[in-house]
């Protein structure tokens, strides 16, 4: 017999705690992970971070991995930029144009073959332009194109002296009588009978034929002028091609008629728009505007520039007087010269650049 108080087959009495079988904890106690890795702290892991998305099944990615396929990260908000144009460069300006299409937000910087100005906007003055650099691009680039400025000054000049003879001849023939003299806004002069009604005719329809062919002679040579600012070879040739004749005689006569009403009434208000107005002409064709647009073109430059508009206006009078003192010849020299400047001064004003001086 056993001294043993328990059951038969070494079992404790029934009521008393038994011991788990196969060495196991008892249920409700906590068992250590598989693996030998300490247990998670409580409420789990910690939050991924702030703007990243969790990978599937709630754990951070091991170690080395990366976050996104390729390698990259997320987007940016708003998506990626659009991708850059083909070759990686902004398109050219226009060939030939002598401007380059204008920035989102204002104009474009000033570079080298280039103008920056939208049709439908004027910076304010700009600090580059200075009468004495325009004075000395104009010479230094009449010293280079002497030859082809020189022959068209002449032989346009011959054309406008033998239309101004013709038109006397013809008021002599109609109405005998005293003869007066009218400059006009381009400077040059036209001359009218005062007696006699058929006389006032001759001379209305002779000032405009005077400003329909002075048109059609100032888009052939300021169309030259043009393309020594652009940089090109020019020749004789270059100031006998007339360029967008049409709006050129519409935005003469505009400004003719503008002027002479401005010198009727009073000498000033003549003066004045013969500054507003003096590059009409070289916006239509430069830019191949409108006469309208040419007239509003000239008169923002004017207003957004008025001093160095005045001293260039100022400076182009005095050229063509000193030119006409030299017995005539001088305006072969001093129109060309005159005509650069004019060109230089409203390119450089609305934000523009022309050829460099010195190739």
């Amino acid at each position: 017999m056993s001294d043993n108080p328990s059951q038969p087959g070494g079992y404790p009495p029934e009521g008393a705690s038994q011991p788990p079988q196969g060495g196991y904890p008892p249920e409700g106690a906590s068992q250590p992970p598989q693996g030998g890795y300490p247990p998670p702290p409580p409420g789990g892991y910690p939050p991924p971070p702030s703007g990243s998305q969790p990978p599937q099944g709630g754990y951070p990615p091991p170690p080395g991995s990366q976050p996104n396929q390729g390698g990259y990260p997320p987007p940016p908000p708003g998506g990626y930029p659009p991708p850059p144009p083909p070759g990686g460069y902004p398109p050219p300006p226009p060939p030939g144009s002598g401007y380059a299409p204008p920035q989102s937000g204002g104009f474009a910087p000033q570079q080298p073959g280039g103008f920056g100005p939208s049709p439908q906007g004027y910076p304010p003055q700009s600090p580059s332009y200075n009468v004495g650099d325009g004075l000395s691009w104009a010479w230094n680039k009449f010293t280079k194109n002497a030859v082809p400025l020189i022959v068209a000054a002449l032989v346009l000049g011959i054309i406008v002296i033998g239309l101004q003879a013709l038109i006397n001849v013809v008021q002599a023939l109609v109405s005998p009588g005293d003869t007066s003299y009218v400059s006009d806004s381009n400077g040059f002069s036209f001359s009218y009978t005062a007696t006699g009604p058929a006389g006032v005719l001759v001379a209305i329809i002779g000032w405009f034929l005077s400003l329909i062919v002075t048109a059609a002679i100032q888009s052939a040579f300021l169309g030259g002028i043009l393309d020594i600012a652009n940089g090109q070879e020019v020749s004789i040739g270059s100031f006998f091609r007339p360029r967008n004749i049409g709006n050129v005689i519409i935005a003469g006569l505009l400004v003719g008629i503008i002027t002479t009403i401005g010198f009727v009434l009073c000498i000033l208000p003549g003066i004045a728009a013969s500054i507003f107005l003096m590059f009409t002409v070289i916006a239509v064709l430069d830019r191949n505007m409108s006469p309208v647009d040419g007239l509003k073109s000239s008169f923002q430059t004017g207003k957004a520039n008025f001093g160095g508009v005045l001293l260039t206006w100022l400076a182009a009078v005095v050229l063509v007087l000193v030119g006409a003192v030299l017995c005539g010849v001088g305006l072969l020299v001093t129109v060309p010269v005159t005509a650069l400047l004019l060109v230089y001064a409203y390119r450089v004003m609305n934000g523009g650049l022309v050829a460099p001086a010195t190739p």
